[in-house]
């Protein structure tokens, strides 16, 4: 930097000064020529000259980059040093400002990894996320025979391709077994999303041509941890699930983004599980043509859906596909929350730079001897401006570096207190472009807090300030000028007060949201079977049954079930139905939630039977299909009849015609927030899923059995593992994590500008009671009590205050209807959280103004009169 500075103030200072010296020389000696002595010659050649000082100035100003880079070194000098004379000023003021420019630092830096930054995927400016859409949800996935229609008929899409709704565990058998996530997806798919495997090939179409998928590969993480990063494991055979697979490839990395899946495989197209047009489970991404546009996209791939209909009208009537933007469906959902908070951060860092712009109002008071002295020697207001102006952006500058380092400390934090479905958690840092961004928000700062002190105090007349005993008293104007930045600071603290108490009223209610299960004491883990080991689903109930009645025998459990989807973690899955005696138009059902469940599994989670029976061991694969509905289901689908014994038929279930024997209570299954909807469930004995979440209800420490678990699972049979164990308390709170994140950082903030407000307040006042000595030291003198003092000083602190509060009540009743879509249970003019911020913050300002008021109390009147 110094040499920066260097180069541009280079001169011709010397060679100037030399050329002055030679010419002042030359005619000296033609005045020594002339018969004059040497004193005299010396004299005559500099009169003649004229005034050298001048001359320098005069070809200094001919050069004005090195002026200006001249001026700027001189007053960062002069900054510098007269901060570092006045260090309670700089420290309070550069931590003020790092708390502002930090906290906005921070917050960049997220929305620069999660929203700013592009997906990690070729064109994604022509990545489009396809949902199957119907009269009933826009939101639905695609079946497999529509995905291959779509995919061969569309002219719109240089690729089409399609993965299952979530990864599956599998296992991963070998010298140490585990359980792996597994996805299936179609040929060419890491193609259209340009990603190219490091080792090895993609999947093509003729992978696809299998009943059971034949070949994987291998994602990065993977293939470093269970592989050991083997270069030449393309060609080689690997067991998952009990068989035998060749590995075609392996992933440059993971794509978390998309999907946790660990390993890949080809969707087998020739499975009868992939026949069915009523099965909706693949997500469809597809490539559009660069020379396509939207619109015609979708007029593309909604005439091949009204061919559908037509051709398979009891299945596809009604039916189209849903076309976004696959940035839109993977960042989409956080983006409101990163710009609510953003935007909270930025009222945070106003109200710093409210407080700074203060401090420096109050201290151009004591300095006003200084520029009138600056004044009278010929400095211009510029000057002064741009000298007062360097002194706030150090000071920013300072702040910036500061701030810099605690947002550094937060992006390391994040991991662990962020939550866990925050796209791209891992890949947060303070990288150039935070770096730059800070820069650029410091100098703005400075600017924002610098330029309202600087022309109010080059504004000035200084004529009374160079009289001698003149004291350093405020100017109205600036008064005025103090009063209305801890206005401005009052209001948009309560803005963001409201805003955080709303988020914080919103999240308390949600925690006390009743799941319709406990979840207390209960642990679960995921199994998944080996499936061409158990491909009979006889041989999969009995595994259960093996498996149930071994850990009902361990000490310490009360009990044990199971099931396909668990509530609150993410998975959804529903089957559409019929019910009988009911007509029915071409390509018309009902929809409900469905899973597959054991019979321990309500008693196990504690959910209430309502009326009817639950499932018991009559209820056998050779007995008729029985289902237990929830109290949202028989509401909607029986709301003045008993649904129990009314009969159901399945679109595609082992057991397709079902009686209802039971309802139970309801449960909040996807969300705690979102309303209950209607469930079915049959017994794992007539449909005994692959796939499960065992749940084991404690006596004590549910995590003490997970030891015991492990080991029964692998006694039974050594191939399969359980894995991903968790409490349902920890599963709970995961739910509700983004909530909780969003309600505590805004709560933080919030704080801070309450802090920010206050000392603010306390700032003008002591400042205001310094400024009033005098007259206060009279007043006493006068037979004023201690009373009179108080109330004078809180006269001026009361009056700011509230209509700093009025303001920002205005303010946040106009502003807080944006968070409607982030609230639950609590409007966002709820009348309570106003009233309470209101005090809250009235409270600390008050009080905050009462310390320089009792303080006045305190006067000698004898020391203020001798002064007068």
């Amino acid at each position: 930097m110094k040499n920066v500075f260097n180069r541009f103030r280079r001169n011709n200072r010397p060679d100037l000064d030399s050329e002055l010296q030679s010419h002042l020389r030359m005619s000296a000696a033609d005045h020594e020529d002339r018969g004059a002595g040497p004193q005299q010659a010396s004299e005559r050649a500099h009169r003649e000259l004229g005034n050298i000082p001048l001359i320098q100035q005069t070809a200094r100003d001919q050069r004005p980059i090195a002026i200006f880079f001249d001026d700027l070194a001189q007053d960062l000098r002069y900054a510098f040093r007269t901060l570092r004379k006045n260090p309670g000023f700089t420290l309070v003021a550069i931590l003020t400002l790092a708390l502002g420019i930090g906290a906005n630092t921070a917050v960049f830096s997220v929305i620069d990894s999660v929203i700013l930054r592009p997906l990690p995927f070729a064109h994604t400016d022509r990545l489009v996320w396809f949902n199957g859409k119907f009269p009933l949800s826009d939101l639905a996935d695609v079946s497999p025979p529509d995905f291959l229609d779509y995919r061969a008929g569309n002219q719109s899409f240089d690729s089409l391709v399609a993965m299952n709704n979530d990864p599956s565990p599998s296992n991963l058998t070998g010298d140490r077994p585990q359980q792996v996530l597994v996805s299936i997806v179609s040929g060419n798919f890491f193609e259209a999303l340009g990603i190219t495997p490091r080792i090895g090939r993609d999947f093509t179409q003729a992978d696809e041509q299998f009943e059971i998928p034949q070949c994987v590969i291998l994602g990065h993480g993977i293939w470093v941890r269970a592989f050991g990063s083997d270069p030449s494991i393309v060609g080689k055979t690997i067991r998952l699930d009990g068989a035998s697979v060749t590995v075609v490839g392996v992933l440059p990395t993971d794509i978390p983004l998309l999907s946790e899946a660990q390993i890949w495989q080809p969707m087998p197209m020739r499975n009868p599980g992939m026949q069915h047009r009523r099965g909706h489970f693949l997500k469809v991404i597809g490539l559009r043509k660069s020379d396509v546009t939207e619109a015609q996209a979708v007029a593309d791939m909604d005439s091949i859906a009204d061919r559908l209909s037509r051709q398979y009208p009891d299945t596809n009537q009604g039916w189209s596909l849903r076309q976004r933007p696959l940035s839109d469906v993977l960042i989409g959902p956080v983006r409101p929350a990163m710009l609510l908070i953003a935007g909270a951060v930025s009222l945070l860092l106003l109200i710093a730079c409210g407080n700074v712009a203060n401090l420096l109002l109050a201290r151009s008071t004591v300095r006003r001897r200084e520029f009138a002295v600056r004044s009278a020697l010929g400095a211009s207001r510029g000057r002064m401006i741009r000298q007062t102006l360097t002194e706030s952006i150090v000071l920013a500058l300072a702040g910036g570096i500061v701030g810099t380092l605690g947002a550094v400390w937060f992006v390391r934090l994040l991991p662990v207190i962020g939550p866990s479905n925050l796209p791209r958690l891992n890949e947060i840092e303070i990288n150039t472009t935070v770096l730059l961004f800070t820069a650029g928000v410091s100098l703005l700062t400075g600017l924002v807090f610098g330029l309202i002190p600087a022309l109010q105090t080059s504004g000035r007349a200084f004529t009374d300030a160079l009289k001698a005993g003149a004291r350093n008293t405020a100017s109205g104007r600036q008064l005025r000028v103090g009063n209305i930045l801890v206005i401005c600071e009052i209001a948009m603290s309560l803005t963001l007060l409201v805003g955080a108490g709303l988020l914080l009223k919103s999240f308390w209610l949600l925690t006390q949201v009743n799941p319709g299960f406990q979840t207390t004491r209960v642990v679960t883990a995921a199994l998944g079977l080996n499936i061409p080991a158990y491909t009979e689903e006889a041989k999969r109930f009995r595994f259960w049954q093996e498996f149930e009645s071994r850990a009902a025998a361990l000490p310490g459990v009360e009990s044990v079930g199971a099931t396909s989807e668990l509530p609150l973690n993410g998975e959804h899955n529903d089957s559409s139905f019929y019910i009988d005696g009911r007509t029915y138009a071409p390509s018309e059902f009902d929809d409900a939630n469905f899973r597959e469940v054991s019979n321990g599994y309500f008693a196990t989670l504690r959910i209430p039977l309502l009326s009817g029976r639950g499932f018991s061991e009559r209820d056998t694969a050779s007995s008729p299909g029985v289902v237990i509905v929830n109290e949202a289901f028989a509401d909607k689908y029986f709301s003045s009849q008993n649904p129990i014994g009314k009969h159901l038929r399945l679109a595609s279930a082992t057991k397709p015609d079902i009686e209802i024997i039971g309802v139970i209570g309801n449960i909040h299954h996807d969300s705690l927030a979102e309303s209950r909807a209607p469930e079915m469930y049959v017994p794992f004995a007539q449909d005994p899923t692959g796939q499960m979440h065992i749940v084991v209800r404690a006596t004590a420490n549910p995590e003490n059995l997970v030891a015991a678990l492990k080991e029964i699972v692998s006694n039974i049979d050594k191939d399969e593992t359980l894995s991903d164990f968790r409490t349902l308390d920890a599963i709970r709170g995961a739910s509700i994590a983004q909530p909780r994140f969003s309600a505590q950082l805004l709560g933080t903030f919030a704080a801070l500008a309450l802090i920010l407000a206050a000392v603010g307040l306390y700032g003008l006042m002591a400042y205001s009671v310094t400024q009033r000595i005098n007259e206060i030291g009279i007043r006493v003198a006068l037979g004023a009590t201690r009373a009179n003092i108080v109330r004078l000083i809180l006269r001026r602190g009361s009056s700011l205050t509230l209509t700093g509060l009025a303001i920002g009540l205005l303010a946040s009743l106009a502003l807080s209807r944006l968070l409607t879509s982030f609230l639950y249970g609590v409007r966002p003019t709820d009348p309570l959280t106003f009233f309470a911020v209101a005090v809250v913050l009235g409270t600390a300002t008050l009080t905050a103004a009462y310390i320089p008021a009792n303080r006045a109390t305190r006067v000698d009147p004898n020391d203020c009169l001798r002064h007068e």
